[in-house]
């Protein structure tokens, strides 16, 4: 039996392609792990650029803070859009030579009509990124306080009690206690409303109508007194209520507070146990908080 060799020419031909193909296939590793680094530097640039301006803008002013939130909100979908458009430009030749064989493949098995469809699915899902980011702006009163939550997701344990924050509550602090170890726990939070409407007032010169109120629960060893003292000359008491429930028993005072500057008056409300482990105080509400704080107090329970 004899074998037959390939030509010496032939053998170069096949080497010389092997060799060629790795090296499209090397090019083409390097040059992905190269534009990951990209994306990763633009991360970092606009994170360093971010902290800038909150070290700029260090104040307590609640709409500087909503401005840098929905900045660090939008720099994925932006880093992202650039990144595409850049990672387009880059591959511009071998994403021509493939589209076009993809479309000729494409031409030879379905028909015009149901290629035109997918066209336009893929045009809509490519708008997706820019309508979630719409609505969430739109109504930011709902999204950024529940945003907050997954930064803070024990912030209703505290101590020996569990306390249910609604989702359209911004948790600003907690220290919860899951083990029951702490001496002292603790979560506020805040109720924002006309968030983006009193952005769009700022930028137009008009006085911001944003209001807020206030949300405080603390857990500590019944020798410590953190519950609510009422001012004589603010504070008047409309009301008392008593709670009881799994164990749990709840004295609430409801309090109208008149501000001494602007002569506005809101609601106050405050819940302590009987042996004073645990308070809430709901400060500065409407009648829809006081509804919301008083559903808080009666689904209030002993930690297991």
């Amino acid at each position: 039996m004899h074998v037959f060799w390939p030509e010496p020419t032939v053998r170069a031909g096949c080497l010389y392609y092997v060799l060629g193909k790795l090296k499209t296939l090397a090019g083409k590793i390097v040059f992905r792990i190269a534009f990951a680094g990209l994306i990763l530097v633009q991360f970092v640039v606009v994170v360093l650029l971010l902290w800038g301006l909150s070290e700029i803008f260090s104040g307590d002013n609640y709409f500087e803070v909503g401005i840098l939130a929905v900045l660090l909100l939008l720099s994925p979908f932006l880093i992202g859009a650039n990144s595409y458009f850049l990672f387009q430009r880059f591959t511009r030749v071998q994403y021509v030579l493939a589209e076009s064989e993809r479309w000729l493949g494409e031409r030879r098995k379905f028909d015009v009509q149901q290629i035109g469809r997918r066209n336009r699915i893929r045009r809509w899902v490519l708008w997706l990124p820019a309508l979630s980011v719409l609505l969430f702006c739109l109504f930011l009163d709902e999204t950024w306080p529940a945003v907050t939550h997954l930064f803070h997701p024990r912030n209703g344990r505290l101590g020996g009690y569990q306390v249910s924050i609604p989702l359209d509550w911004e948790v600003t602090f907690s220290e919860p206690d899951s083990e029951g170890n702490r001496e002292r726990s603790y979560v506020r939070a805040n109720h924002w409303k006309g968030m983006l409407k009193s952005a769009a007032d700022e930028f137009s010169g008009r006085t911001p109508s944003l209001t807020s109120s206030s949300l405080g629960c603390d857990s500590s060893r019944s020798d410590d007194n953190h519950t609510y003292s009422p001012l004589p000359d603010r504070d008047r008491l409309i009301g008392t209520r008593k709670y009881s429930q799994t164990g749990v028993e709840l004295t609430c005072n409801e309090f109208i507070s008149r501000d001494p500057w602007s002569a506005k008056e809101s609601r106050t409300a405050s819940c302590v146990t009987a042996n004073r482990d645990f308070d809430c105080l709901l400060d500065g509400g409407d009648e829809r908080d006081v509804s919301e704080f008083y559903d808080m107090m009666q689904r209030v329970k002993k930690s297991k």
